[in-house]
């Protein structure tokens, strides 16, 4: 491997994060900022009174943490040197670590530079020592002085530096302080020197900024030759070599160079190796290698820990905690110490409510993995962050895989292109001995880079062929891709899409057969990429909202949007639930909350068993563990409270589960309904003998058969669930529930696998006249259909003789004067009224893909009661989902909105089925898809019956559309 030389006076580190934070311990978002507010008040007066927000602490020779209260002051005229530090009101106390925006509402935003500085009294450095002054990061750029006197510089906001600062320490008080810039979030403002687009980032910008101390500081003393960052390499087999580097203090090399000692101990703290050895005459470092004879190996349900305990000559001793554990791709899988292992993965942005980019204790985070492994996770993908050692202690702890990425910078210049490696070399540097770390991505959806370019292009393949020279055997992801972006040479294929499910499930399921094919699109178009042919599939993001419950008081990024985009808006959301009068659908805003939750499990269940029905799928990253702001598509909250759906999720995210698929859901008493039963196989159980049960609830229907032999790492259709829909008087739900069973063992089980809707037969009669208007010939299917169905010409004797149109047009307009009654069912782009237009919902994001959409009707008026099986409506509408929607009608107007849908935080409520005066007449304005499915499907079939029924029925809209 090629080591990376220090620079004189900025030394990387690896310390033991575990004792270098303290516990903040804000769990609770309300009772965290009644605490904040206290603690920063009282720390204030204490401050002012003692020490003139200089707070000094006494400490003899040895290790010092310095975190806590510094004293802080924004410069954005950039004209504070360190010997004009301010004093007085407009210095402030802020907790280190911790960035400014997490700790100040005025300074939400603000981007340039700022100081921050304490005092320390200390005893004279002990002889023969160095003082170490290190950070965990400072983001962006840090200028650090002691006494007066600068120390060195450090660009970079993610990873640790380190000076020798032995020279300027003195016996009694000291002045520690570092000047921050950070050029926040636009893109082509440089701010000295430095402009954001060409820094990795991250999604900052889509958030909040993160600047300053956001991880510890300390003052560390050390011999005056001390350890670098030791590294050791363990494998399955027991094979391990460390290595241990020696940094002098000195421009000249020791004569006599110290001895190292090396210890191995078990989890029980028993050594189970040792060895001595002085380091190379030529590089510096000691060298060991050894192997152990059946090590406990570092898994998902055994994250075994070892302890290696370095010992120098000197004095200084050393502990490094890793596992023994291989990860590797073979075939198209993955294999973690050479057993195949099926990815369940959640995509990770960590945030935290309160402290932002800084976690609030190593505890919350060992919280947060015992919530990812209780949902059924097996890996969390950081996502375009190096998170806080302590996050991968926690994983390390916890047996939990970690795939993180160099975080994102916006574009491609020769010092993003430096500054991308460096970050990589410092990323492994770090994080070499954490067991839980398997995967890398260079870039995210080609952020920061434009792939249609050849030299962009060539730049990530050399760019990933570097990594795998130096990372300690990650797989790395040369780009995670989307779109219309792609790979060019990788250790696994993955790719994202996202679909509105219950929407489109046809698009997903399409989207997942073709790429299980392993299609050309994966990588490079221009024939400069090198596939290997065997890199394993995963679908590394997807998935759908389900709106959090809310915590007062409001949390303060409710007021913030993404990028300008109000449908990404929290706050206002209580309003809109009132003025749309949604509380006619929910008790509360919670009981709604509750209901798009229970929609996002559904979305996920239906999407995770298309994936596990693909034995060419080896993996999946839901998007996303918690939410984030205003991205509420989280398995947990924001707050890390776990959603609705977190016992009902853990069933189907298994090493071995049962899936049942079906082509429809909807069927007519006495059809034949079946359902494909397939099972995905990646548990270590012997199945011998297991057998498959299906059933559908409250009915005698039900039946078992032999599970076949399905291979480890595949999957396989293994049966079909197959019957005769029995005899109901009126639309009901019935459930399928699959389990596989061995013994009095359940393997696998789904109680929901299926939902099925089983409708009547057809009435004897059919008595309202239809008449049709239909210029353009597209409702010329449905109009066969209703005829065939019986229903007949008006002959001009009806009272309400029913018209159903395709367009608003000067016909419909007049028979609505005369008094008519008239359906128009809208899927085009046209205009009923100044402000009121129906729109495709393939504009203006209304396909709910990214911002998923909640189809919703009055399951309890007409002409919704007979088919209303709930509130959000599911897999019943499949046939029917709005291909349009209407749009403009006022929120005071929505008692006669029948049916509609808003999309994320309640915005955009738009229309799918209202109800309207228009001049004498009355109108329906559908924009459901039932000319495509009436007669073939029983719920568009008994929709449509319904609402002709309706429209001759006494029905008193308020709503007024002008003619």
């Amino acid at each position: 491997m090629r080591r990376m030389a220090p620079r004189p006076g900025n030394i990387n580190f690896m310390y033991d994060r575990q004792t270098a934070m303290p516990e903040l311990n804000h769990r609770k978002s309300g009772n965290f900022i009644m605490r904040k507010f206290l603690h920063r008040t009282i720390t204030a007066i204490i401050l002012l009174a003692c020490f003139g927000f200089t707070p000094a602490l006494a400490a003899t020779a040895k290790d010092i943490l310095l975190d806590g209260v510094w004293s802080f002051v924004p410069d954005p005229s950039a004209t504070i040197t360190i010997g004009t530090l301010p004093s007085g009101p407009a210095v402030r106390p802020v907790n280190v670590p911790g960035s400014w925006q997490s700790e100040f509402t005025d300074l939400r935003d603000y981007a340039g530079v700022a100081w921050y500085w304490r005092t320390v009294t200390l005893a004279p450095t002990p002889a023969g020592q160095v003082a170490l002054l290190r950070f965990g990061a400072v983001d962006y750029l840090a200028e650090v002085y002691l006494n007066g006197q600068k120390v060195g510089t450090h660009e970079g906001g993610y990873l640790p530096f380190a000076f020798d600062v032995t020279s300027l320490l003195r016996a009694g008080e000291n002045q520690i302080a570092v000047r921050v810039v950070d050029p926040g979030a636009k893109p082509n403002e440089v701010v000295e020197g430095i402009k954001y687009a060409e820094i990795p980032h991250g999604k900052q910008n889509w958030y909040v900024q993160t600047s300053g101390l956001w991880q510890s500081v300390a003052l560390d003393y050390r011999p005056q030759t001390y350890l670098g960052p030791v590294h050791i390499t363990a494998g399955a087999d027991g094979q391990f070599k460390i290595h241990v580097p020696l940094v002098s203090a000195s421009s000249e090399r020791t004569a006599s160079p110290p001895e190292v000692d090396a210890a191995i101990l078990d989890s029980a703290g028993t050594q189970v190796w040792q060895g001595s050895r002085a380091p190379d005459a030529k590089t510096g470092a000691s060298e060991f290698s050894g192997k152990l004879v059946s090590p406990n190996l570092w898994s998902l349900s055994n994250p075994a820990l070892y302890t290696l305990q370095i010992k120098t000559s000197l004095g200084e001793t050393q502990s490094y905690r890793f596992g023994f554990r291989t990860f590797e791709t073979r075939a198209g899988k993955f294999y973690l110490n050479g057993r195949v292992i099926y990815l369940r993965g959640a995509l990770d942005q960590d945030f935290y409510p309160d402290t932002v980019y800084t976690p609030p204790s190593l505890d919350y985070l060992r919280d947060e993995m015992r919530h990812a492994k209780a949902l059924g996770l097996n890996l969390l993908r950081c996502h375009i962050k190096v998170p806080d050692p302590r996050y991968l202690q926690a994983a390390d702890e916890a047996g939990v895989l970690i795939w993180y990425e160099i975080p994102n910078w916006d574009k491609l210049t020769p010092d993003s292109e430096r500054r991308a490696l460096e970050t990589l070399h410092g990323m492994v540097e770090r994080d070499w001995n954490h067991p839980c770390i398997v995967i890398v991505s260079i870039i995210n959806e080609s952020w920061g880079a434009n792939l249609k370019e050849a030299p962009q292009r060539a730049w990530l393949e050399k760019t990933y062929q570097q990594a795998k020279t130096f990372v300690p055997g990650w797989l790395v992801d040369d780009n995670s891709a989307c779109c219309d972006n792609f790979h060019l040479q990788t250790d696994l294929a993955d790719f994202h899409q996202y679909v509105a499910i219950p929407d489109y499930p046809a698009n997903f399921d399409r989207l997942i057969f073709d790429q299980a094919a392993r299609p050309s699109s994966l990588f490079s178009p221009y024939g400069d990429a090198r596939p290997r042919g065997d890199e394993p599939l995963v679908l590394s993001e997807f998935g759908n909202w389900g709106l959090p419950r809310l915590h007062l008081p409001l949390p303060w990024w409710f007021t913030r949007d993404f990028g300008g985009r109000p449908i990404t808006l929290p706050e206002g959301v209580e309003k809109r639930f009132k003025d749309y009068q949604y509380g006619s659908l929910f008790p509360d805003f919670n009981a709604l909350a509750d209901a798009t939750q229970w929609h996002e499990f559904e979305s996920l269940k239906y999407e995770i068993g298309s994936l596990r029905m693909h034995p060419e799928m080896q993996g999946y990253v839901i998007t996303e563990f918690t939410d984030i702001n205003w991205e509420s598509n989280g398995l947990l909250d924001m707050w890390r409270h776990p959603k609705v759906f977190g016992g009902a999720l853990a069933k189907i995210q298994q090493n071995d589960l049962v899936v049942a698929r079906a082509d429809r859901r909807n069927f007519t008493s006495g059809e034949r309904a079946r359902a494909q039963i397939y099972f995905s196989h990646y548990g270590g159980a012997n199945l011998a003998g297991a057998t498959v049960t299906w059933e559908i609830e409250g009915t005698p229907l039900n039946s078992t058969f032999a599970l076949p032999p399905v291979p480890v790492g595949s999957a396989a259709r293994v049966g079909i669930a197959e019957f005769v829909v029995p005899s109901v008087n009126k639309p009901v739900e019935a459930l399928l529930k699959v389990r596989v069973t061995s013994g009095a063992r359940i393997i696998s089980e789904d109680p929901t696998a299926i939902a099925f809707y089983f409708f009547p037969p057809r009435p004897a009669d059919i008595e309202p006249a239809v008449a049709f208007h239909d210029p353009g010939g597209r409702l010329r299917r449905l109009v066969t259909e209703m005829r065939a169905r019986g229903y007949q010409q008006p002959s001009g004797a009806e009272t309400f003789p029913v018209l159903i149109a395709s367009v608003f047009d000067d016909e419909v307009k007049k028979n609505l004067r005369a008094g008519g009654r008239v359906i128009l069912i809208a899927g085009e782009k046209q205009t009923l009224a100044p402000g009121l237009e129906v729109l495709p919902r393939t504009a203006d994001n209304l396909d709910g893909n990214w911002i998923s959409s909640f189809l919703w009707v009055r399951k309890d008026r007409d002409p919704f009661k007979p088919i209303g099986f709930s509130t959000l409506a599911g897999f019943e509408t499949i046939s029917v989902t709005p291909g349009a929607v209407l749009k403009g009608v006022p929120p005071q107007n929505f008692d006669d909105v029948l049916s509609g849908i808003f999309y994320g935080w309640i915005h955009s409520s738009v229309v799918a089925l209202v109800q309207a005066r228009c001049g004498a007449g009355k109108l329906l304005v559908c924009t459901f898809s039932l000319s495509a499915s009436y007669g073939s499907d029983p719920y568009a079939t008994t929709f449509l019956d319904a609402l002709v029924n309706y429209a001759v029925s006494n029905f008193s809209p308020r709503y007024q559309i002008p003619l």
